[in-house]
């Protein structure tokens, strides 16, 4: 800030506000300011708390206000900062609090990640604030790190309740929107607008995430890439951030995370005592085969190379393929103190004097009873036989090997179609282990997804099956394994039956919901692409897709695609969205780190096929290069 400037709504040290005496500026945000003032009428030091001018100006907000910082005031949670009064003075909305001796959360994570016993102590305090906050109906919107103010012995308060509402509710074009919000924003705030506890919960574990990585749990600087990645992205795994995280915390981040809000934990205590289970439980392996590994989930990626860059430069040559990555070629041109916990676990030793108490001596098993038939037009063990992974047009990978895989299946067929449920018995091609396969059009779709890699970056990946029966029995088609920021392979594979399955061993599919259709599936077939820079810049692609989606309908993936290039939009809540960023030549110079975001709404009224499909989205270069805003367009042009 220049010298002698101030901000519009500032004040002047000493200045007198009601009863109250501004002493010392503490902090200026988007909302307002934080004074260290004296209560004349209470002879207390105080936080003050001094909002914006403008924002008495909607009186909606005013209403909001006074309702919810009452409702604050009557929390009694040692780790709400307690409020001792707030109204307005001319003109001027305030709130008073205790003054707390401490920094900002966002300040001390600035110095590097917390160790994970650090993180979940300071989480589960918060935790219980909210927890408690929501038991009273009142739901903070704006948890984050900056929200959150640490003690020296690391006891920690959550502030602003009563004010967050404004600042998580500014529309997403606003100019009051900032990146330190839209980072820990819970999708369905994004998508539909609804905010409950559940949103509060899910903005929880992305600062539980912050905690123990150093980082926002997805990347980007700009309010597109933020909302993308919230709507689509899948839930980062701090494990793969840090060795010294465990991987059970990676569990408790997706669940905290969970697109769905039915799907998170029910309540912020639920979260923070499974975040501590985490680090004091054992791991155990899980039961059956072997996980593929690393290297064999490297081993069938490809990348899709994105549409979008600048007018000037051609496609960049085609990355010549390696056999444990082979890349696809993007068709760009480029726009020129540490706390130490004791846990004491008071059930240990009540639980081991009570196994020597009440040990007997085991019953004799009974003898095995005799497994159920076989039934099913696709039940049994079948030997997956994979072909050399081609990309997704099928042309083959330098050094790519054929591949072998064991599936146990159990079918049933109903009156809405037939379903089976499958699990791998043995292999490494595959991610997913385990998948629900439906009859649909006369041939078996299975959709998996799970957290893979593209490149060196973290991805969701999904897995497709497509398998049509023969009259011997066989089955044959396609599996295609695609990710989230362009990666993707297609392998021709066959199942043949070369045994009975135990059919206990897997979930019965009478069980498994009816498939869920989605609109999405619409987009199939070939698109003429066109993409329109801000500069006056074109570009045109055709290419081919299909859209494949989940059981339950509520998100898919398109893959768009046409000699070894491409870009992959995927879709929830009514959007498409794109997420990818890479490297390549700068026309001017150098290389540059190019970010590509954009959404794509699902057409009013639904069509299918979906004729033309429109969608706005940011380039971001780096170096010598120019970003952009772009428009784009796809038209069908046939099957």
């Amino acid at each position: 800030m220049e010298p002698g400037h101030t901000p519009a709504g500032s004040v002047a040290e000493g200045t007198p506000f009601g009863r109250y005496r501004l002493v010392e500026l503490l902090g200026r945000g988007g909302m307002g300011e934080v004074w260290r003032a004296y209560d004349t009428a209470m002879d207390r030091v105080v936080a003050l708390k001094l909002l914006l001018p403008n924002v008495a100006e909607d009186p909606a907000y005013v209403e909001r206000f006074r309702r919810e910082a009452h409702a604050a005031a009557s929390l009694d949670e040692p780790h709400v900062i307690p409020i001792h009064d707030f109204g307005e003075i001319d003109g001027r909305l305030f709130v008073t609090m205790r003054l707390i001796e401490g920094r900002d959360l966002q300040t001390l994570l600035a110095e590097g990640p917390l160790e994970p016993a650090r993180a979940i102590w300071i989480i589960d305090q918060i935790a219980e604030a909210l927890h408690a906050a929501h038991k009273i109906g009142l739901i903070h919107r704006d948890v984050k790190p900056s929200n959150i103010l640490v003690t020296e012995n690391d006891f920690a308060y959550l502030i602003d309740f009563g004010i967050a509402h404004a600042v998580g509710e500014t529309g997403l074009t606003s100019a009051g929107a900032v990146i330190g919000t839209w980072a820990y924003m819970a999708p369905e705030r994004i998508s539909t607008g609804q905010t409950d506890s559940r949103a509060d919960i899910y903005a929880l574990a992305c600062v539980l995430y912050e905690c123990l990585t150093g980082t926002r749990p997805f990347p980007g600087d700009s309010l597109e890439q933020q909302l993308a990645a919230h709507l689509a992205s899948p839930p980062p795994r701090p494990s793969a951030q840090s060795t010294t995280v465990p991987t059970a915390l990676d569990t408790v981040i997706a669940t905290g995370m969970a697109k769905d809000p039915d799907q998170r934990y029910a309540t912020t205590v639920e979260l923070a005592d499974a975040a501590r289970a985490a680090i004091t439980t054992p791991p155990h392996p899980p039961a059956g085969a072997a996980q593929p590994t690393a290297g064999a989930i490297q081993g069938h990626d490809t990348l899709l190379a994105p549409t979008g860059a600048a007018p000037t430069l051609p496609p960049p040559p085609e990355v010549a393929p390696t056999p444990q990555r082979p890349r696809w070629r993007r068709p760009h041109v480029v726009i020129p103190a540490l706390l130490v916990i004791a846990v004491l676990i008071g059930g240990g030793v009540a639980a081991a004097v009570n196994a020597s108490q009440h040990h007997k001596p085991t019953p004799a098993a009974p003898p095995p009873a005799t497994p159920p038939p076989n039934t099913g037009p696709f039940t049994g063990i079948y030997t997956a036989n994979f072909d050399p992974q081609t990309n997704l047009d099928g042309k083959p990978f330098e050094g790519a090997a054929p591949k072998t895989e064991s599936w146990g299946v159990r079918s049933v067929c109903r009156p809405g179609g037939c379903v089976a449920t499958a699990a791998r018995h043995s292999g490494d091609t595959t991610l997913v282990s385990a998948l629900v396969f439906d009859e649909v059009g006369g041939r078996w779709l299975a959709v998996g997804t799970g957290p893979g890699t593209c490149g060196d970056a973290p991805a969701e990946r999904w897995e497709v099956f497509t398998l049509q029966p023969h009259p011997d029995g066989t089955l044959s088609g396609d599996y295609t394994s695609t990710t989230s920021n362009t990666c993707g392979a297609k392998r021709v594979v066959s199942f043949t039956r070369t045994g009975d399955v135990d059919v206990t061993s897997l979930p019965d599919p009478a069980g498994q919901p009816p498939r869920v259709v989605s609109a999405a599936e619409a987009l199939h077939g070939h698109y003429h692409m066109t993409v329109s820079y801000a500069n006056g810049a074109t570009k045109e692609y055709d290419y081919a897709v299909r859209t494949d989606c989940l059981r339950t309908g509520d998100r898919c993936m398109s893959p768009l695609h046409s000699s070894g290039s491409g870009e992959v939009l995927v879709f929830a809540g009514g959007t498409w969205i794109r997420d990818d960023e890479f490297d390549q030549p700068c026309p001017r110079g150098g290389t540059t780190h190019t970010k590509i975001t954009a959404a794509y709404p699902l057409p009013r009224p639904s069509q299918d096929p979906i004729p033309v499909l429109t969608g706005h989205g940011r380039q971001e270069e780096t170096g010598a290069c120019t970003s952009s805003d772009f428009n784009q367009k796809f038209v069908r042009t046939g099957d």
